[in-house]
């Protein structure tokens, strides 16, 4: 007979009419399988229910109903999701749990085993400190579900052994720690499925934060030996899940004060992981080749910075002993052994790397002080400025950005550092005449190296609070001249010296007003007729190598690009004067690209590419590109050249910047890891990328590969450019729209494209949509809804429903209101499919089209709640992607129900359950990139993004609680 809880004296609340109703569905379960949807909304409102109930009849009168009625649903499995999990056994306690594994030995019933596995993983994580009796016992059961053949049931077996870990600290017996690190090691972390390994990398990081109860020296190298193994992994997330994991466990190793002794454990002394740094983190990285090399350097780094990261906010050590640890970061970095690491700058045999390295820690040290350090002024001169003569123009450059940092700090060394680098400059050049050989290349890399001080001192001069010197124009342009009109006659010299010049000019124009140079416009203009003027073709025929004048004429046009920008403004009274020798220029630009590119001498490519993209980007500067139209031809010659010559053409690296943010969570690169993993890309091994701009605001952390040519889309645009006033424009446009939309959705046909090319190619269709009038767009649309439909790749309708959105969101709203409903039941049914990945891309596409369908979707929001809870109840792997999916999903709904989603309805209680926080793990990538979620999260102009409703117990609307902002993290790790 069942007992009887309830007295006579406490009134039925709402919290127990809902206990009795979950009740009798359980006890009419073996008759009538429960209803999810009712069992989901009845949980929801037991949540809500709990927090106004007394704590004390929650105790004594109900907990014993719900943790029966809660466990009995769990187990059923139709509401094994953690939502529901979370939700129910806030307050179960441990007898109601562990019943529920009788069933371990039922393979044929994962789910259920699944669905108790997360109920014992929800107890450990809110009460592990008082059950530590029955961490023994858990990890026997996590060895009975190892054995399982299903992914998700392994899966979740790991999360509760992290769950159990974390919740009991070190307080356990030391026999269930020594069976936790076994599981781990030797059946986990080499699963056949990522989601295991993954989960497998958390736990070992778990082990390691709760102080590693039971590990000696030989468990944590061999944890990190592991570590370091796993870095080669194919799949990202699993490197990154080790690389985290590998931080902990060697922050544990230098803290040997924190090592836990657990129960039950004889003599222990916890020791320190001598060379564990050096073994696990500066080796891995210095000794890497292969395939794997860039995966496995991306993954050290990311060590370290985990790794770092304990080190000052878990174990508390002070800023000081940071500097040790750079000195090893920056052992990385050596070409060989024989370097004295702490006199790195001054060290010839230091690595280029290295010295990029500790010049750019000592900017980030002088701006973080505000202050000029007394000890720095005098180690000065034998470090930064000893590099400005450096054979690289890595270390050069950066030199000169550290002594614009140090201006900046200081802004009352302005005027003496030029007029120490004009005075320099111009003994520099009175040497050359008398200096050969290896001398003369050192007097070359100095003046380099002055003219990069200079020009960088000379775009920050107009910010500082005391102004600039008043000669500073005029000395800078004099010296700038002279470097270009009266060059040295060795050929060597005279190159050197015109890119500096030209780098000096260039920085006067960017940085100083119009006014400082006005009265010498017309000498400035005169400037480029020494480079663009003459023979060009007897010139590059006698000329052996041609890269050192290719790299002038770069130099010449970026110049000239800053002259534009400056001078020849659309409401400049003497633009028409200075516009014919600008294009006179730009014409002999584009002859020098011709004839060079006939020469086919692939050892000049990189050279021309660059001299390419600048002479590309100096014409866009100009306002009306009908000014250099008998220059078109010759424009689109070259921006084919990518199609023309596919085989010889690299791969863009433009496409990340091209794609809009807000889907960055479709993949594949991750926010936060990608700004890591681009910064670090002069140190993977491979060719450098350009240099930073000295004079520009924004720099990178290091330089960058702007490497891969302008796509057809520059083409097109010069074509729409040309003829948007003529005769032929409507024509041209049709042809156009005719040629991409047949690339575009050929592209999207293909089953094997990666997933930023079928963004790409979703993208521009949207785009393509906003060519046209509604009509064509409504066809368009029609098109593609048609083609969902018959489509039997998942790939392909994955990436049409996702073109669906993106054709929404460029060109939606009233245009293509009536087909709102047949978008939206097309998407909904691709998002139904058992394949997650078609999913994922399906929901995407549906939030698109929410979002710019506005108050035309709310007659499909019923629908759409309903999906999104089958979704959630039905998902069995959860896949971090999908459910953050579907909190998007509802985030948006929010959005478009506004003020009038009231409080107590169906849409409130449905909205509000299906976005409980999801306990997904916080990475460290939190600190890299802090803006990756508001570039990826929707919500309405009417509140704050990414917030859902909540009530408080009295009804009244409190703040909107940004829970997809704190939980649902855009890279889903």
């Amino acid at each position: 007979m069942a007992k009887n809880y309830v007295r006579e004296n406490v009134p039925l609340s709402r919290f127990g009419v809902l206990v009795a109703q979950l009740e009798s569905i359980v006890a009419s379960a073996a008759h009538k399988p429960p209803d999810a949807l009712l069992c989901f909304d009845l949980l929801s409102d037991l949540v809500s229910a709990i927090d106004e109930e007394p704590k004390a009849n929650l105790i004594f009168l109900y907990l014993p109903h719900v943790s029966s009625c809660s466990s009995e649903l769990v187990i059923q499995g139709p509401l094994q999701s953690p939502y529901n999990v979370e939700m129910a056994f806030r307050y179960i306690r441990e007898q109601a749990a562990f019943k529920g594994f009788s069933l371990m030995g039922r393979k044929s019933e994962p789910l259920r085993v699944a669905g108790a596995a997360q109920c014992l993983g929800e107890l450990y994580h809110h009460f592990g400190r008082r059950i530590t009796s029955g961490l023994l016992e858990t990890t026997m059961i996590v060895t009975k579900l190892m054995k399982f053949n299903e992914d998700f049931v392994r899966q979740e077996a790991l999360h509760m052994l992290q769950n159990a870990l974390e919740g009991s600290g070190g307080s356990a017996a030391s026999s269930a720690y020594t069976e936790a690190y076994r599981i781990i090691m030797r059946l986990a972390v080499g699963d056949k499925s990522f989601s295991v390994r993954i989960a497998a990398a958390r736990c070992l990081k778990a082990f390691a934060n709760i102080g590693g109860p039971g590990l000696g020296v030989a468990e944590l190298d061999n944890s990190a030996s592991y570590c370091v193994k796993a870095l080669e992994d194919p799949v990202s997330r699993v490197r990154d899940a080790f690389a985290e994991a590998l931080g902990a466990v060697l922050a544990l190793g230098m803290n040997p004060e924190a090592q836990v002794q657990p129960r039950g454990k004889g003599q222990f002394t916890p020791k320190k992981l001598e060379g564990g740094l050096q073994k696990h983190l500066v080796l891995p990285f210095m000794k890497a080749s292969g395939p794997r090399l860039k995966d496995i350097r991306i993954g050290v780094t990311l060590s370290w910075v985990s790794f770092l990261q304990a080190i000052r906010l878990k174990y508390l050590h002070p800023d000081s002993e940071l500097q040790n640890f750079a000195l090893q970061v920056m052992e990385m970095l050596r070409v060989d052994t024989s370097a004295d690491a702490q006199a790195l700058l001054q060290s010839p045999d230091a690595s280029p790397s290295m010295k990029v390295a500790a010049l750019r820690t000592l900017s980030h040290a002088l701006k973080t002080l505000g202050e000029v350090p007394f000890e720095f002024k005098d180690v000065l001169d034998n470090t930064v400025v000893a590099a400005l003569s450096h054979s690289s123009p890595l270390v050069w450059v950066e030199a000169a950005l550290t002594l614009r940092a140090l201006a900046e700090v200081d802004p009352s060394c302005v005027g003496g550092l030029i007029s120490y680098g004009v005075t320099t400059l111009s003994a520099l050049r009175e040497n050359f005449s008398f200096e050969k050989g290896s001398n003369l290349k050192v007097e070359l890399d100095l003046l380099r190296g002055q003219a990069s001080v200079l020009a960088a001192l000379v775009s920050i001069s107009p910010k500082l609070p005391l102004g600039y010197p008043a000669r500073l124009p005029k000395s800078v342009l004099e010296v700038s001249k002279k470097m270009l009109t009266e060059s040295s006659r060795n050929p060597m010299a005279s190159t050197v010296e015109k890119e500096a010049g030209l780098l000096l000019l260039s920085s006067l124009l960017a940085s100083l007003p119009k006014e400082e140079l006005e009265d010498q416009v017309f000498d400035i203009l005169s400037l480029w007729a020494v480079l663009f003027t003459g023979n060009a073709e007897s010139q590059i025929k006698q000329t052996e190598d041609l890269a050192p004048t290719i790299c002038v004429w770069s130099a010449a046009i970026d110049a000239l690009t800053a002259f534009i920008r400056c001078f020849v403004s659309p409401n400049a009274g003497n633009k028409g004067i200075l516009l014919q020798p600008v294009l006179l220029y730009l014409s002999r630009a584009l002859a020098n690209i011709s004839l060079v590119a006939s020469k086919e001498q692939r050892n000049l490519k990189p050279a021309m590419d660059t001299l390419i993209v600048r002479t590309l980007i100096a014409y866009l500067s100009l306002s009306d590109p009908m000014a250099y139209k008998g220059d078109h031809p010759q424009i689109l010659q070259i921006c084919t050249t990518t199609f023309r010559d596919a085989s010889g053409c690299e791969e863009s690296s433009c496409l990340r910047m091209l794609l809009d943010k807000r889907d960055a969570w479709l993949g594949p690169w991750i926010p936060g890891r990608d700004w890591l993993e681009d910064e670090l890309r002069a140190f993977q091994g491979g060719k450098d990328g350009d240099l930073p701009c000295v004079w520009e605001d924004e720099l990178p952390t290091f330089p960058q590969d702007s490497g891969g040519m302008l796509s057809l889309l520059d083409m097109i645009e010069q074509c729409l450019k040309a003829g948007k006033k003529q005769s032929w424009h409507r024509a041209s446009v049709t042809n156009i729209c005719v040629g991409l939309l047949a690339g575009l959705k050929s592209i999207l046909a293909e089953g094997d494209i990666c997933a930023s090319q079928r963004r790409a190619a979703s993208e521009g269709l949207g785009l393509l949509a906003r060519l046209g009038n509604d009509i064509f767009t409504a066809r368009l649309t029609r098109s593609l809804l048609g083609d969902v439909t018959g489509a039997a790749d998942s790939s392909y309708a994955g990436s049409i429903a996702f073109a669906l959105g993106c054709i929404h969101r460029s060109a939606g709203g009233m245009a293509l209101s009536s087909l709102v409903p047949a978008t939206v039941n097309s998407i909904s049914l691709l998002a139904k499919s058992p394949v997650a990945g078609l999913q994922v891309w399906s929901l995407h596409g549906l939030l698109l089209t929410i979002e710019a369908a506005g108050l035309s979707y709310v007659s499909q929001i019923q629908a759409t709640l309903g999906l999104a809870t089958d979704i959630l109840l039905s998902e069995e792997n959860g896949w971090v992607d999908l459910q953050q999916g579907v909190g998007r999903l509802i985030n948006a709904i929010v959005a478009v129900l506004g003020p009038e989603l009231a409080p107590g309805s169906i849409f409130f209680s449905r909205c509000k359950a299906s976005i409980i926080d999801e306990q997904i793990e916080d990475t460290l990538f939190h600190m890299l990139d802090e803006e990756t979620d508001t570039d990826s999260d929707f919500a309405p102009d009417s509140h704050s993004k990414d917030e859902t409703v909540s009530r408080n117990k009295h009804g009244e609307p409190e703040k909107f609680i940004p829970r997809n902002h704190r939980r649902m993290k855009p890279w889903g790790i």
